[in-house]
């Protein structure tokens, strides 16, 4: 049953005209309002977001709330996509959401209504399980852009949080910072509060524009960092002290809106602290409803304990020794990638396998892998779906920005071995590119 509903799935087209947000308000109404049922987080952002709602929920869970948790895409299961108190959708309740979805589908098939996207689908089953589940919060990502993203479909969150703003999918957001900011902060809803990253002017000064245009009596808390109202901008210079090794990040994050926390990441990607700078943030803004019978310290005690514990798969995870994924899959998260790369194995070769899918604009993207320091083997390969950029055409690009070796196939089982291989005892192996490529090779080796 679950293989033939997975099949029916991927089957379902990721692009089309189904009536846009009003067609999926009035489909959630038809299902009984479920995401009016629980206090609801949304998320946007290219990069990070995925990782921000990883963080949240683990601080609501250890707040001592059942959470939901809905992201994209899943690297091994369908069912990482839904997740209730941490744990993926069983395969019987992933069941029951699709036919409970399906039976509205074909009703309204019927009526000569179009069938909604993949993306749309999943978000309507996640919505019902979590009702059928009653969990108290809700942490929701978007899955493209914001403004006209499906998940934007709810008329009013508890909070909205906006993360790293960077060049990626361009042919439908946007060729310009600019205009993907703008797609970005339409989730910004009047009277909401919203925690954004602030940390380039050219997608700040969009979203405080957005803000100021829904709530302009709060705009002098934007522009002037106090926390005066219901906007909180997260900047880099918040976050001090930070020392990284291999798996473990400790930093202090110290802002205007609060007391200063020290935090400990269990992760090695220096990137990761911004993203769980906005975390807590986010978890600060929303204390008057979290905090209860609780006091101070138990709130913040749990808010450290919710990052400190949270591991986000797929982003500078170990899956082996001194293997890693990481699903950097545009410029700006290749670019963090190799800060981290470079911050934490300053003694140690580097070896790398990578694939694109071919909507991505990659050279940068190889630009930048190629300034790894201690980087002295590429192995390009293909990951396995519909998108796969042919390797061939990537290794010549490595080619002509780095003079080192480069051994490209199509499979990626031979991709590893290789990899492997070249690492020796010594050595560290990145598998990076793709979010699928990340799948892929957690699922050759086993996620360990």
């Amino acid at each position: 049953m679950m293989k033939d509903i997975v099949e029916y799935l991927y089957k379902i087209p990721r692009f089309a005209r189904t009536g846009g947000l009003e067609a999926t308000r009035e489909r959630l109404r038809l299902l009984g309002s479920p995401e009016k049922s629980f206090h609801y987080i949304h998320v946007a952002g290219t990069n990070g977001k995925g990782s921000v709602c990883a963080y949240m929920e683990s601080c609501l869970r250890n707040l001592g709330f059942k959470t939901g948790l809905f992201t994209s895409p899943h690297l091994v299961r369908i069912n990482e996509r839904i997740r209730i108190n941490h744990q993926e959708i069983s395969d019987e309740d992933f069941c029951e959401a699709f036919y409970k979805v399906k039976h509205l589908v074909d009703v309204q098939k019927e009526q000569g209504i179009p069938h909604p996207t993949f993306f749309e689908f999943i978000y309507l089953m996640a919505m019902t399980a979590f009702q059928k589940a009653g969990i108290e919060y809700g942490v929701i990502e978007t899955g493209l852009g914001g403004r006209m993203d499906l998940t934007n479909a709810v008329e009013r969150p508890d909070i909205t949080v906006i993360t790293s703003i960077g060049l990626d999918h361009t042919a439908i957001l946007g060729d310009t910072i600019e205009k993907i900011a703008g797609e970005k902060a339409g989730i910004i809803k009047a009277g909401v509060p919203l925690v954004y990253l602030d940390t380039k002017e050219e997608a700040s000064s969009v979203i405080r524009a957005k803000a100021w245009e829904v709530y302009p009596e709060e705009a002098v808390s934007v522009s002037s960092g106090a926390a005066r109202g219901r906007i909180f901008s997260v900047k880099s210079a918040y976050m001090e002290n930070i020392d990284v090794e291999p798996g473990k990040i400790a930093f202090s994050l110290d802002c205007p809106y609060f007391k200063k926390y020290d935090i400990i990441l269990n992760t090695s990607g220096i990137y990761q602290v911004e993203n769980a700078g906005l975390a807590v943030t986010a978890m600060e803004a929303l204390k008057p409803s979290l905090m209860g019978t609780r006091s101070e310290a138990d709130f913040r005690e749990s808010i450290q304990r919710g990052i400190s514990s949270m591991v986000w798969p797929g982003r500078m995870e170990a899956v082996g020794e001194d293997i890693y994924v990481d699903g950097a899959h545009n410029d700006d998260g290749i670019q963090e990638l190799v800060r981290s790369v470079n911050g934490i194995f300053q003694e140690k070769d580097i070896y790398l396998v990578f694939a694109v899918a071919e909507d991505k604009d990659y050279d940068r993207m190889i630009q930048d892998l190629c300034g790894l320091n201690g980087l002295k083997g590429v192995i390009v390969t293909e990951i396995d779906n519909g998108r796969r950029r042919d390797f061939h055409e990537v290794m010549q690009h490595f080619s002509e920005n780095w003079h080192g070796m480069v051994r490209g196939t199509y499979n990626v089982n031979e991709a590893i071995v290789l990899g492997r291989e070249w690492k020796g005892k010594d050595a560290v192996l990145i598998c990076t590119g793709s979010l699928y490529l990340v799948g892929h090779v957690k699922a050759i080796l086993g996620g360990i």
